[in-house]
């Protein structure tokens, strides 16, 4: 009787799975389906990925600091974007800690190089507000748009060197390559004016900041760059977030007309004696 009944349930088991997707059928139509539903890779006529469009940074809170922090008054929480070191820490040598204490306060905000207008350098202009990228023959351009005013950045993709050694500049000299389909930025030359946010985190003028833009799809570019500064760090650190395609355009933002903040800070840093 055993081996009848378990003769009889065949015929069921076979109709069975034949009505019923096994695991492996419907995890392949989900996956098919998302791709489907994600627009894949735009590129140029050589090949390469079309990087332009307008572009917002995931980046919410970094511009009050790169490490974990909470929300304060007129400041938003960060997450942190630090993914090396593994303890999400900027790897600061003791005089730069000491520095950074001290550009936190309220009276150095008028310190700030940002709140005069000037460019933010990098990799603050990455993640202060929406930018605008462009691809013209042999360069990749970006157009930023932030409370310091229009500022951009030209990167040349013919293999150039970088500028002489006595060359400064706010937003340094930047040279880039193809590496497959992400984009490689070296930037040097910088003049070591910048803050790297209004936490008052810290870059000198040996700074290198070295970025790798790769599309995972139409409307996504992971960002992710790595700092070398033997002045101020102990180590390379990194950052890294995504960047998401927006249908916005740029405005025109005029930070010297407009600028009612830096009077304020200015009478601040003057009540201090300073």
């Amino acid at each position: 009787m055993r081996t009848h009944t378990a003769r009889s349930l065949l015929p069921l088991a076979a109709v069975l799975a034949a009505l019923v997707p096994t695991t492996t059928t419907v995890a392949a139509a989900q996956t098919s389906t998302a791709a489907a539903a994600t627009p894949p890779i735009r590129r140029m006529a050589d090949g390469k990925p079309d990087l332009q469009g307008y572009f917002n940074p995931q980046a919410p809170g970094a511009n009050f600091g790169l490490e974990v922090h909470a929300a304060e008054f007129g400041i938003p929480p960060g997450k942190g974007f630090i993914v090396d070191p593994p303890d999400g820490k900027l790897p600061m040598q003791e005089w730069a800690k000491a520095e950074k204490q001290s550009r936190v306060r309220p009276e150095r905000g008028y310190d700030d190089p940002a709140a005069h207008c000037f460019p933010n350098g990098l990799p603050r202009s990455m993640y202060t507000g929406g930018f605008q990228i462009l691809q013209p023959a042999g360069y990749v351009v970006f157009l930023f748009q932030g409370d310091t005013g229009p500022s951009y950045r030209i990167i040349a993709l013919d293999g150039r060197s970088h500028a002489p050694e006595r060359v400064h500049l706010w937003q340094g000299d930047s040279a880039g390559h193809w590496e497959g389909d992400t984009l490689v930025v070296e930037t040097t030359n910088f003049n070591g004016k910048t803050w790297l946010n209004q936490a008052g985190e810290i870059v000198s003028y040996r700074e290198k900041v070295v970025e790798r833009f790769t599309p995972v799809d139409a409307n996504t570019i992971n960002y992710q760059a790595t700092i070398t500064d033997p002045i101020v760090y102990t180590r390379p650190w990194s950052i890294a977030y995504s960047l998401t395609r927006s249908q916005d355009e740029l405005l025109e933002v005029a930070c010297r007309e407009d600028n009612d903040d830096l009077e304020h800070l200015k009478k601040i840093k003057e009540a201090q004696g300073r």
